[in-house]
């Protein structure tokens, strides 16, 4: 060993290096494995001497560093955060020992910035040079405080454990035995005692969890649970991870129906290479589980009902952008037309194409809100399905008759092949030719000049319950569609292209509309299609057969059936009409044509004055009462049942027609029901109201007669 040199110890200041103490002293400390340190006890803290282990453990190279890094104090060596509590101890622990000695733990900081901690031996000593002073002796124990902290953590999860879990045991991985922290459970406690001994603290978890898992478990739960309670699963998942919970179903031992949910949780207790021990707790999450289903539930609810929201408002913001194209686009040709109607007064021929280019372009708006109020109707669940026996192939007849002239003009090839028996069946035949009527339109509509539409309808057997499944077939030389456009050729407003590009016009409503009907009757459509080629729909609708009487129709059937027969010049005799309606413009409107019918008019601008011009006037002074709805004061309805209610011969009698927008089913229905012998939506057919007014009021005076 080499001899102490006094100028070989650089770690004491040059001028204390001749000090015959610290020279013994740094000879001696100078050999020592750990840090070694003097200081002096004063309110200065300096240090007297410092070996080179200290300088290790601070990261300094030498002396000057060790200095410029804690400023050559006790204070400085260390961490600001601790010093006062340090600086406490070691005063408190010096004069309560005998022989002056103390022992703290604190951080320090290093030249690198790193914070460590170290623990402290002290000794308080007075020296004749130096006064009191402090030997030192320090080490790094960063590595043992956090062994500490980590077995602080993990005996505060035991701890932690033993409040909410009924159940907590150390397993021996290599035995197999576990000994109980806890054991509250009713479901282990027998077992073990049944497999010799309840009160064991050695109990054998390879025999216990096996017939715990058999007897208590639930059959879908169970091969996982003994999965996970096996020696070598458990080992395998505490070497990837610390800790970690299995949650599985059992029955109560109270009542079998009962299902009671459960959390095993696994933690290591010790670190190495392979796991030896573990902590396994066992703890019923019945409540706590059911909460978070029921708010995952309600979550899911929530979530549900905003994307409904949120598909709600793409769908109306989608609706109010096409419903103003399409609205606008015949209304465009209206206003259009009229203006040049008005230009071409002095010309009869161009009037008339004009007018009649007017007049088709209100058709078109007046059926896009037909299909608008129906997609209204079978959107809000509000429809009515009437079963009534009703000939099938009279009602193809009369749906194919409304296309005759456009398969006429455009000069298509037309096959019917029928090939159903004379029978009736029992069907809502209104909506049965809407959805005939939807398909045929597409055909003839989307198929070119010379182009072939074919038209198929066929039964198949009878079933013992009287059933038949009829097969009806639309088929056409058309444009034909992409199979992208056939994905969605049933959704509201769609469109394979633009009106404007395709030239076709439509409201993009009538597939949508009659896939909706179909659906409702309980049918079904299937298509196959290919871009220019054409597009063959297959409809399949079972029904029931009908007896052979057919029924008897209400009034407004046969009013309809009238009406449809009735001349477009049928003129009236001088008849006397009371006219119910509040907005002007409509009101001037129905009296002009009912003038030049030969109808004398007289007015009311709402259900009040109506009933009182009925009553000033003598019995028989009316004819018919064309009645609004919506008026303010006193509505249709009202005046209705005003009108039949008054003490006077023809107040049950007179025909009272309603004239109004409202134009569902619903609202007919209630027209009917105030008192109304007939209801006609406006725009109206001039046609088919001369014929209704026609029809009552011959039956008025037939009546009379």
């Amino acid at each position: 060993m080499e001899e102490f040199n006094i100028n070989n110890i650089n770690n004491i200041p040059d001028w204390d290096k001749n000090n015959p103490m610290l020279s013994a002293v740094a000879r001696i400390a100078g050999q020592m494995p750990g840090g070694f340190f003097i200081y002096r006890a004063d309110h200065q803290q300096e240090i007297l001497y410092a070996n080179d282990v200290i300088l290790d453990i601070f990261g300094c190279d030498n002396l000057q560093e060790f200095q410029e890094l804690t400023g050559g104090t006790f204070r400085g060596i260390v961490c600001p955060g601790d010093f006062d509590s340090v600086e406490s101890s070691i005063i408190s622990q010096v004069s309560e020992n005998k022989r002056h000695l103390d022992y703290v733990e604190y951080r320090i900081t290093r030249k690198d910035g790193v914070i460590r901690w170290v623990d402290d031996y002290g000794r308080l000593v007075h020296t004749k040079d130096y006064g009191d002073v402090y030997y030192v002796l320090i080490r790094d124990i960063t590595d043992l405080h956090e062994s500490r902290k980590e077995n602080i953590r993990r005996a505060e999860v035991i701890e932690g454990l033993s409040g909410d879990f009924k159940s907590i045991y150390l397993f021996n991985l290599d035995t197999g035995t576990m000994r109980p922290y806890r054991m509250r459970s009713e479901y282990f406690l027998a077992i073990a005692s049944e497999l010799g001994g309840a009160e064991t603290q050695q109990a054998n978890w390879k025999e216990i969890l096996p017939v715990y898992a058999e007897r208590y478990v639930i059959p879908e739960d169970r091969e996982r649970f003994l999965c996970e309670i096996s020696g070598e699963q458990i080992r395998r998942r505490l070497l990837a991870e610390q800790s970690y919970t299995v949650e599985y179903r059992c029955r109560d031992a109270q009542d079998e129906h009962a299902t009671i949910y459960m959390q095993m949780s696994v933690i290591l207790i010790e670190n190495g290479n392979e796991p030896r021990h573990a902590v396994v707790g066992y703890r019923d999450i019945t409540e706590q589980t059911l909460r978070v289903q029921r708010e995952l539930r309600e979550k899911l609810n929530m979530e549900l009902e905003l994307e409904r929201e949120r598909k709600a408002n793409e769908i109306k913001s989608s609706f109010l952008f096409n419903l103003s194209h399409d609205i606008r686009t015949p209304m465009n040709a209206i206003m259009g037309y009229t203006e040049l109607a008005k230009r071409h007064a002095g010309d009869m021929e161009k009037l008339k194409a004009d007018l009649d280019m007017a007049a088709e372009s209100g058709r078109h708006m007046l059926a896009l809100i037909d299909d608008l109020l129906e997609m209204n109707r079978l959107d809000s669940g509000h429809i009515e399905s009437k079963s009534e026996p009703c000939d099938l192939k009279e009602q193809l007849a009369v749906t194919l008759n409304l296309f005759r002239p456009q398969i006429k003009d455009k000069r298509l090839i037309l096959h019917e092949n029928f090939d159903l028996p004379d029978e009736k069946v029992l069907t809502d035949a209104n909506r049965f030719r809407r959805v005939m009527g939807n398909f045929i339109s597409n055909a003839v509509k989307f198929t070119p000049e010379n182009g072939t539409v074919t038209i198929s309808a066929k039964r198949g057997p009878i079933s013992e319950s009287g059933y038949a499944r009829y097969q009806f077939t639309i088929a056409d030389t058309g444009i034909g569609m992409t199979d992208e456009f056939m994905k969605r050729i049933y959704q509201a407003f769609e469109r394979e292209e633009t009106s404007t590009k395709s030239g076709y016009t439509g409201t993009g409503l009538g597939l949508s509309i009659a896939k909706r009907i179909l659906d409702i009757m309980g049918g079904s459509v299937s298509v196959k299609s290919k871009k220019g080629e054409g597009s063959v729909f297959t409809i399949d609708l079972p029904l029931k057969l009908a007896d052979n009487s057919s029924g008897a129709r209400n009034d407004q059937t046969s009013v309809k059936s009238n009406t449809q027969s009735a001349p477009d010049d049928n003129h009236g005799s001088g008849q006397r009409i009371l006219l119910v309606e509040d907005i002007e413009i409509n009101r001037m409107l129905a009296e002009a044509i009912l003038e030049e019918s030969g109808f004398q008019v007289e007015s009311a601008p709402d259900g009040c004055d109506a009933v009182d011009a009925f009553q000033n006037h003598p019995a028989g002074y009316y004819d018919l009462i064309l009645m609004d709805i919506q008026m303010p004061v006193m509505n249709g309805y009202e005046a209705t049942r005003a009108i039949r209610g008054l003490d006077r011969p023809d107040a049950k009698s007179i025909p009272i027609i309603a004239l109004s927008a409202n134009a569902r089913e619903e609202d007919k229905r209630m027209s009917l029901e105030s008192g109304m012998n007939h209801h006609i939506a406006k725009p109206f057919d001039v046609a088919q109201l001369i014929a209704a007014i026609t029809a009552h009021t011959s039956d008025q005076s037939a009546a009379r007669d």
